[in-house]
């Protein structure tokens, strides 16, 4: 599977394949999107997404009008999300390092430290997943690894999957600092290995770091994804923990349009239903015990827009949250890689906190609560997303069972991915042109189509997790970029059908992101101002002729869009294609064939509205 979360569209889309949008003055977006992830997203009105970096420094607030009357307790979250294995720090354009393992966790339990007994780690979803090969090749193990290394000694093994039994006189008090909740990703590989992450037990080429490996200390929740074969809930749909003599509900929810962007065969035995039906019914049972100190940890996401007021906010969460419980009181979000740091009005139009922090551990966010210790209400709230320098007095060298973990795990991969295979003479990157348009996915479209000899390929930015260096490009290097392992699929298309993959871009729902395509023998325009369906305004092939509606054309996709992934169904109505190599095999080869391999710089995907030139021949 490749669309990690929503495209600039999702795999910060969402994925990954994200934008990471270079900023002036020395710094630089550490924005991805990812089909998931969500990569893709371009505001309608035709301004660029705005994700800044380094986050802004302000904290967004809120208080009850009688806070300062009331007697509170103070409590503290700390979030994380769409960490995806990345142990060492990633490869994100930033003027400083940032991330990593030994550096996210040196910050985390530092500002524990702050609110010993009352601080809770959670994490929204892609803790693991489209991650580079220091954690893919050991089947994900070293990302639940290092959550245990942040758990306190009231997480044990085997309770990662505990439903709570709603008895207050029988339920134990659970005090562990740590909660997590699923993401897309997590679905990749199908619910037996979310289950053998989650509780242990070696993978079949195991065993890896830990022999026999005990799977997670920290409990995990997820209130919308039923298992059809038995009628119930895959995860407990929430967890109550003790923090400062406070009971918190915590609430876990997946995007329902999960099955849409993994591979078909995970999800065939599962359901996913409606977010915040499903987060209000777990809200529901947590206010029947008493419990109104609600958080909500949710993998599905925000995408900043520049306004006049600093940002507004677009996205698939704005709606669930204006669907919530009122009683709900922070919501901490994942999958679109963006900075989110803002107050959204829930159903009756009480605010709600909402947060993201970017993704691969370059950032966290920071909550504090204020809670009425009679009523338990949440009677103030402030957050701000803080960054994880590498190189700062916190971050280096680190914390050391984090830095003991990554190099354990760096040990056993490196014979295999430190092989060059090829040169490259500048960056290639994710970074978007205001079309969608990036040298990175020109560069793996055109190693697509040459490696399947086709006319013309089609990759979604889902499926670019990660940008190139310039000088050597090793084999890391592109498993760390082509983590899916996709087959390529080469099919036999009409200009007409072409057409209408290139319109699925943009989905039915009004507030789903774009998923724009990355082309090789493809040139096309569209407008933003159109209305759904005709948005292209011209395409034509790699000679530049207008493409001919009767006209069968060899094209190139992976196995993921070819089964229709990120809503392609035009692309999975088609006949079986012919089978290729590995989206990584084809990657490789071209490298080596090309001895330097550079895209074109002309433009393959333009905006009619920005860039009147026409494209196309006349004809």
């Amino acid at each position: 599977m490749n669309s990690s979360c929503v495209q600039w569209d999702s795999s910060i889309a969402s994925a990954v394949v994200a934008a990471l949008l270079i900023a002036s003055v020395g710094t630089a977006s550490v924005g991805t999107a990812s089909a998931a992830d969500s990569p893709n997203a371009i505001p309608a009105a035709g301004l660029a997404a705005a994700n800044p970096w380094p986050p802004p420094q302000a904290s967004v607030s809120w208080s009850a009008p009688d806070a300062a009357a009331r007697g509170s307790v103070h409590l503290q979250l700390l979030g994380l999300n769409d960490f995806h294995g990345n142990l060492q720090s990633p490869t994100v354009a930033s003027a400083r390092p940032v991330g990593g393992a030994a550096a996210l966790a040196a910050y985390l339990k530092a500002l524990e430290r702050l609110a010993p007994g009352r601080t809770l780690i959670v994490h929204a979803g892609d803790q693991l997943g489209a991650s580079p090969p220091i954690t893919s090749l050991l089947r994900n193990e070293p990302s639940i690894e290092f959550l245990n290394l942040l758990a306190n000694r009231h997480c044990h093994y085997g309770n990662a999957m505990t439903f709570d039994d709603p008895t207050p006189e029988r339920r134990e008090p659970n005090r562990c600092n740590v909660v997590g909740t699923l993401g897309n990703h997590e679905f990749d590989a199908g619910p037996a290995e979310i289950r053998r992450l989650l509780g242990g037990g070696n993978a079949s080429d195991g065993p890896f770091l830990e022999n026999p490996y005990r799977g997670s200390r920290v409990p995990y929740v997820c209130a919308n994804v039923i298992d059809r074969r038995t009628g119930k809930p895959l995860l407990p749909a929430y967890t109550v923990v003790h923090l400062g003599g406070i009971q918190v509900g915590v609430i876990g929810a997946v995007l329902r349009d999960t099955p849409s962007i993994v591979p078909e065969w995970a999800v065939t035995d599962l359901e996913f239903l409606d977010e915040a039906e499903s987060i209000n019914r777990a809200a529901a049972a947590l206010e029947r015990q008493g419990i109104h100190t609600l958080i909500v940890l949710i993998h599905q996401g925000l995408e900043p827009v520049r306004s006049a007021d600093g940002f507004d906010w677009r996205g698939p969460l704005r709606d669930i949250v204006a669907r919530l419980d009122p009683d709900i009181d922070v919501v901490v979000s994942g999958h679109t890689h963006n900075y989110s740091n803002a107050l959204l009005p829930s159903r009756d139009g009480t605010m709600v906190l909402v947060t993201q922090a970017y993704a691969y551990g370059v950032a966290l966010a920071q909550i504090d609560l204020r809670v009425d210790p009679l009523t338990h209400d949440v009677v103030a709230k402030s957050a701000r997303i803080v960054p994880v320098w590498a190189d700062s007095a916190t971050g280096r060298p680190g914390d050391a069972g984090a830095r003991r973990l990554t190099d354990a795990a760096q040990k056993l991969v490196a014979a295999r991915v430190a092989r060059v295979v090829g040169q490259l003479p500048r960056p290639m990157t994710r970074a978007l042109s205001l079309a969608g348009e990036s040298a990175l996915g020109d560069l793996v479209a055109d190693a697509q189509r040459a490696a399947t000899h086709a006319d013309i390929a089609l990759m979604n930015p889902g499926g670019l997790r990660s940008d190139l260096r310039a000088g050597p490009v090793t084999w890391g290097d592109v498993l760390t970029l082509h983590p899916f392992a996709n087959h390529l699929i080469t099919l036999d298309m009409t200009g007409a059908q072409l057409l209408a993959v290139l319109e699925q871009q943009w989905p039915a729902e009004s507030n789903a992101l774009p998923r724009i395509l990355k082309t090789s023998g493809l040139y096309y325009s569209w407008d933003p101002a159109r209305p759904a369906g005709v948005r292209i305004v011209e395409a034509c092939d790699g000679a530049h002729q207008p493409l001919d509606p009767a006209h069968h054309y060899r094209v190139t996709v992976n196995d993921f869009l070819a089964n229709g992934g990120d809503g392609f169904t035009t692309l999975k109505a088609l006949q079986a294609g012919e089978s290729g190599p590995l989206d990584s095999e084809a990657l490789v080869q071209y490298l080596q064939d090309q001895g330097s391999a550079v895209p074109a710089t002309q433009a393959r995907i333009t905006r009619s509205d920005l860039s009147p030139a026409r494209l196309c021949a006349a004809p």
